[in-house]
C-alpha cells in the first residue's frame, strides 16, 4: 500500500530464495559482453525464458542463465530487457555486471543501465559497506553515474542517470553535495524532467544528507520554473517545497501557473511562507477551479505556527466536490483558533442526511465529521455513537469504532468488536488495544481464529506483552489454522503470531514450529530458523518450498501493446466508466495476472476502501480491506515510468507483495516512483475515476483490444 507520510515501504525478504554468491558471480564473469555468441536474431521463446527468470527472482528452473546470457545478446531488445530483469532483482551482486551497460551504443539500454544500478541498490542501507568484492558498493555505483553525467548526450538518458544518482543511498552529506553539483550541473539553460527529479530525491533526504545548496535553490527559482514543461515546473516546486527553499516570490508568480499541479504544488511550502501572505495565498486557492487546488489549500490552512484561523477550512466544508468538502471536515478534528465554532459545525454535519446523490455517497460527511468531532469534542461525539453504531453501512460502523476508540467508550468497542463485518471487528479490536490494552485479552484470543486478515492481524498485534494463560497455545493454533490455507497473502498475519510466540512462548513451542522452516513462505521460514535458533543456541537454516510460479504467456503478453480494460462503476456509485491502456511491454507479469483475474471476474463488485484527496485510491479485493486480496503475491516490475496523475499501481505491503489490488493516482506522485508497480494509465473517463469515494463499487472489469 502507498503511504503518503513513509513512501518507503516495509521491506520483506523476497518470496523467492536467492542462489549463492558464488553462483552469482561466476554466471557474472561469464555474460560479461563478448563473452558469449549472441543468437541471430530474437524469437518468443527466447523473450519467454527471459522474462519467466525476471518472474521467478532467478530461481526456477534455468535460474539466471537466460538473464545473464541475454546481457552478452546483439539483439538490443533482449539486452535491454536482460539488464532491466537483473536490476528489478535488487541484489548488489549483479550490479557490477550491469555497469559496462552505462555505455552500451544503443541509448535505450544506457537509459535501462541507469536504472538498473540504482534498482539493484535499493536494499543497501545508508552508509552501510560491504566487504564482500562482488558486490557493487554505493560509492562504486555513485562514479559511475557521475563519469555517465558528464558525458551523456541523449536528454532520455540524462534523465536516467540523474534519477539514478539523485535516489542512492548515498552515505554522508559529502557524497550528497558532490552528486547534487553534477545533477546541478546538467540542468542547463532548458532543464528536462529527469534532472530535476534527481534533485528532488536528494531534497528529500536532506534529513540524512543535508539541504540543497542556495545555489541549487537558485537555478530551480529561476531556470526551472521558467521552463516550458509543465513537469518540469511541478518537479521544481516539489524540490523547493522538500528543500524549504520556497519564498514569496515564487510563490506568487507559480499560483497563477495555467497548469493546475503546478498551482498545487505552489502550496506545499507554503508553511515556510510569512503568515500575512500565506493566507492570502490559500484564499486565492481555494476559489480556484481545480479540485486539487482547493484540497490543498485546505491543507496548507494548517501550515505555520500555532492554531490556524479555521474560517477558511469552516467555509470548504461547504464546497460542492466531496473531495474538498471532506478533507476540510477531517481537519477541523485537528483544533483550530475557535475550536468552538469548529465543534458546532461537527456536530451539525454528523447528523447529516443526505438524501441526494448516488447511495454509496451518502454517508461520508456524516461519517468523518464523527470522527473529526470526536478529537475536538469527546462528549458530543459520545453522545452521538449509537447513531453510527446501529448504521447499516458497515463504513460508518468502522468510522463509529475509530470515535469510539478516541473518547474511550469501551462498551461501544465491545459490541463492534463482535460486528458481523470483519473491517468493523479489526477498527474495534485495535481501539480495544489502545484503551483498554489486556483487560480484553479474550477478545484478541477469540479474533486470532478469524477467517479475516486484517482480524487476525489486529489480534495479534493487540496481545503484545499479555500474559494470559492460553496465549501461546491460542496463537500456535491460529497459526496451524491460517498456514494451512497456504496463501502467500497470509503473510502479514502470520508474521505478527510469529512475532508474538517469539516473545511470549519458549522452546517448548519449538516442535510445534520445527515444520515451518520447510514452509512455503521464505519469510516465514527464514522467521521461524531465527526464532529456533534463539531458543536452541545452535544454528538453524530454514529450508523453504516455495509455491510453484503459475505459468503466463509473458512474450506473448509483452507484444499485445493494444490491450485495455474497461471499469464499470456501480449505479449505486455513481455509474459511469474509465478506461485503462495498459503497459505490457513495461510490467508484462502483472499484467498478464491482472488480466487473467478479469477473466475470472475477480473485480466485479469489488470496492474501494481507501480514498485520500490529492494522493490515491486504492481497491479491488475481496474483503474491502488491504491485507485480503488475491492468494498469490505478484513480483514488482518497478521501471522509469514516474507515478503522474491517472496512472495505476499495484498495492503491496513490501517487496513482491502485490496481491492484485489496485491504486490510482489522483495526482502526480513521484515519491512513489521505483517502489511500486504502474502497469496503466487511464486514457479515457479520468472524470469518472477522480469522483470515486469511498465505499464506492465496482460492477465490473472488460478487456478491450484491437488486435
Amino acid at each position: 500500500m502507498p503511504h503518503r507520510a513513509r513512501p518507503s515501504r516495509r521491506r520483506v525478504s523476497p518470496t523467492r530464495v536467492h542462489p549463492p554468491l558464488a553462483v552469482c558471480a561466476a554466471l557474472i564473469l561469464a555474460s560479461q559482453p563478448g563473452a558469449a555468441q549472441a543468437p541471430a536474431k530474437i524469437d518468443t521463446l527466447a523473450l519467454q525464458r527471459l522474462l519467466v527468470a525476471e518472474d521467478a527472482r532467478g530461481t526456477g528452473r534455468d535460474g539466471l542463465e537466460p538473464l545473464l546470457g541475454a546481457l552478452a545478446s546483439d539483439d538490443t531488445l533482449l539486452r535491454r530487457l536482460a539488464v532491466r530483469g537483473l536490476g528489478r532483482l535488487q541484489r548488489p551482486e549483479l550490479g557490477r555486471a550491469l555497469l559496462p551497460f552505462l555505455a552500451d551504443s544503443l541509448p535505450a539500454v544506457r537509459r535501462e543501465a541507469a536504472n538498473a544500478i540504482a534498482q539493484s541498490m535499493r536494499r543497501v542501507g545508508r552508509g552501510t559497506a560491504s566487504s564482500d568484492s562482488t558486490q557493487l558498493t554505493i560509492r562504486d555505483a555513485a562514479a559511475a553515474f557521475t563519469r555517465a553525467l558528464l558525458s551523456e548526450t541523449e536528454p532520455r538518458v540524462t534523465e536516467a542517470l540523474a534519477q539514478s544518482l539523485g535516489r542512492l543511498p548515498l552515505s554522508d552529506s559529502a557524497a550528497a553535495r558532490a552528486a547534487e553539483v553534477t545533477i546541478r550541473a546538467r540542468l542547463g539553460d532548458q532543464p528536462i524532467a529527469g534532472v530535476v527529479h534527481g534533485l528532488y530525491t536528494l531534497a528529500r533526504a536532506r534529513r540524512a544528507t543535508g539541504n540543497l545548496t542556495s545555489a541549487t535553490v537558485a537555478l530551480l527559482r529561476g531556470t526551472a520554473l521558467a521552463a516550458a514543461d509543465t513537469t518540469v515546473r511541478r518537479l521544481a516546486l516539489l524540490t523547493l517545497a522538500a528543500a524549504g527553499g520556497l519564498d514569496s516570490t515564487t510563490a506568487a508568480h507559480t499560483a497563477g501557473d495555467r497548469d493546475d499541479e503546478t498551482r498545487r504544488m505552489a502550496l506545499r511550502g507554503a508553511g515556510a511562507l510569512p503568515a500575512a501572505f500565506r493566507q492570502a495565498l490559500i484564499r486565492r486557492a481555494l476559489a480556484d477551479p481545480s479540485t486539487i487546488v482547493r484540497v490543498e489549500a485546505v491543507a496548507a490552512a494548517r501550515l505555520g505556527d500555532g492554531p490556524p484561523d479555521c474560517r477558511p477550512i469552516l467555509a470548504a466544508t461547504r464546497d460542492r466536490e466531496p473531495y474538498v468538502a471532506l478533507t476540510a471536515i477531517d481537519s477541523l478534528g485537528s483544533g483550530c483558533a475557535d475550536p468552538g465554532a469548529a465543534a458546532a459545525t461537527l456536530r451539525r454535519l454528523s447528523l447529516d442526511r443526505t438524501k441526494g446523490g448516488p447511495s454509496d455517497h451518502r454517508w461520508q460527511v456524516g461519517a468523518h465529521a464523527l470522527l473529526a468531532l470526536a478529537r475536538l469534542d469527546t462528549a458530543a461525539a459520545a453522545a452521538m455513537l449509537p447513531r453510527a453504531v446501529h448504521s447499516e453501512r458497515g463504513e460508518v460502523r468502522q468510522y463509529a469504532a475509530r470515535a469510539a476508540a478516541i473518547v474511550g467508550a469501551r462498551a461501544v468497542l465491545l459490541r463492534l468488536a463482535a460486528d458481523r463485518d470483519r473491517n468493523v471487528q479489526e477498527a474495534a479490536i485495535a481501539g480495544l488495544a489502545a484503551t483498554a490494552a489486556h483487560e480484553t485479552d479474550s477478545v484478541y484470543l477469540r479474533a486470532l481464529g478469524s477467517s479475516g486478515h486484517q482480524v487476525a492481524l489486529a489480534a495479534a498485534q493487540a496481545l503484545k506483552d499479555s500474559r494470559h494463560p492460553a496465549v501461546v497455545a491460542t496463537l500456535l493454533d491460529a497459526f496451524d489454522g491460517l498456514s494451512s490455507r497456504r496463501t502467500e497473502n497470509a503473510r502479514d498475519p502470520r508474521m505478527a503470531m510469529l512475532e508474538r510466540i517469539g516473545e511470549l512462548g519458549s522452546p517448548a513451542a519449538a516442535s510445534r514450529l520445527r515444520p515451518y522452516l520447510a514452509d512455503y513462505d521464505t519469510t516465514v521460514a527464514a522467521t521461524v530458523a531465527t526464532l529456533l535458533t534463539r531458543w536452541s543456541g545452535a544454528p538453524v537454516e530454514p529450508r523453504p518450498v516455495p509455491l510453484p510460479i503459475r505459468p503466463e504467456p509473458l512474450a506473448d503478453i509483452f507484444f499485445r501493446r493494444t490491450i485495455r480494460l474497461r471499469v464499470t462503476m456501480a449505479p449505486s456509485s455513481g455509474g459511469g466508466s474509465f478506461t485503462l491502456r495498459l503497459f505490457p511491454d513495461e510490467a508484462p507479469a502483472t499484467v498478464a495476472r491482472v488480466l487473467r483475474l478479469v477473466s475470472e471476474g475477480f473485480y466485479h463488485g469489488k470496492v474501494f476502501q481507501r480514498v485520500e484527496p490529492n494522493f490515491v485510491i486504492q481497491g479491488g479485493g475481496p474483503d474491502a480491506n488491504e491485507y485480503v486480496g488475491a492468494a498469490a503475491f505478484m513480483r514488482d516490475e518497478l521501471s522509469l515510468r514516474t507515478h503522474a496523475r491517472g496512472t495505476v499501481g499495484i498495492s503491496a505491503r513490501g517487496r513482491d507483495t502485490g496481491d492484485g489490488q489496485w491504486f490510482i493516482n489522483l495526482v502526480d506522485n513521484p515519491l512513489l516512483d521505483h517502489e511500486y508497480t504502474v502497469f496503466g494509465r487511464i486514457d479515457g473517463g479520468q472524470a469518472v475515476a477522480e469522483r470515486i469515494l469511498e465505499g464506492d463499487r465496482l460492477a465490473r472489469v472488460e478487456v478491450i483490444e484491437n488486435r
